[in-house]
């Protein structure tokens, strides 16, 4: 038994949003304390973590563990018709095997979709430690994404005392931005760096799609020198999603 509402639509088409940035499917784990998600992309490369308490609900109930897979496109379409002013349900319909989701406003819309063949193993989130912790603008991390997009197809990330910096290159020139924790409004909030100076680079591809995910105000950066990173933010307050992406290493 699995059932939960949701007064903002917004909240929801954002958690739909950011698992389509790298997934195709949605292997969804529906617990008493809340609803959870952990599962790589196609190649490997790249691991999405989400994260709703039920606080995320307004309300919640469940009985038992339940795995709710669902194709992303299917999920996109439906999160699609909702209305800002509607309220959300979500009931489990276990003898038909479907998730049912109604928009309720002036109307009452009633979506059933079929579920998913569940995935025979969950994914473990790797045990890793970071060098580098920042905390910035999300406006800030975006446009540096974007600039660096401009020349290069991977971006260089380094970290030292008071600034972080995104560098690429390519073809047809280079691209350099800097953020610091000085100034009066400062792009970064904070920024802690273990060592002297760490650098590493990530694809761009993968790092614009997940930008576009990104939903509140801030986001936390975390990576270590030529090891994965990790990006995470806010979902309405109570719920968070993080990114884990692998490094590019660079070819001698």
């Amino acid at each position: 038994m699995f059932h939960a509402t949701l007064d903002s639509t917004k909240t929801w088409k954002q958690i739909v949003d950011a698992l389509a940035t790298l997934l195709t499917e949605a292997h969804l784990r529906v617990t008493e304390t809340g609803m959870s998600l952990r599962q790589l992309d196609s190649s490997k490369a790249a691991m999405v973590d989400l994260n709703l308490p039920a606080a995320v609900f307004q309300e919640y109930a469940c009985k038992g563990e339940h795995d709710i897979c669902l194709g992303i496109d299917e999920l996109a379409r439906v999160s699609k018709r909702m209305g800002g002013d509607e309220r959300l349900e979500f009931n489990l319909d276990e003898s038909d095997n479907r998730l049912e989701i109604k928009m309720i406003g002036q109307a009452e819309r009633q979506f059933k979709l079929q579920l998913l063949a569940p995935p025979d193993s969950q994914t473990n989130k790797p045990g890793m430690s970071f060098e580098v912790k920042a905390e910035m603008y999300a406006d800030a991390f975006k446009q540096a994404i974007k600039d660096v997009g401009v020349v290069s197809s991977h971006v260089k990330i380094s970290a030292e005392k008071n600034q972080l910096t995104f560098t690429g290159e390519g073809d047809t020139g280079e691209a350099k931005v800097s953020l610091t924790t000085e100034g009066d409004d400062p792009a970064l909030f904070q920024l802690k760096v273990e060592s002297g100076q760490s650098v590493a680079m990530y694809a761009l591809n993968y790092l614009a799609e997940i930008s576009k995910a990104i939903a509140g105000d801030s986001v936390v950066l975390q990576f270590t020198g030529n090891k994965p990173m990790m990006l995470e933010f806010a979902i309405a307050d109570a719920g968070n999603i993080s990114f884990i992406l692998a490094p590019r290493v660079e070819r001698r």
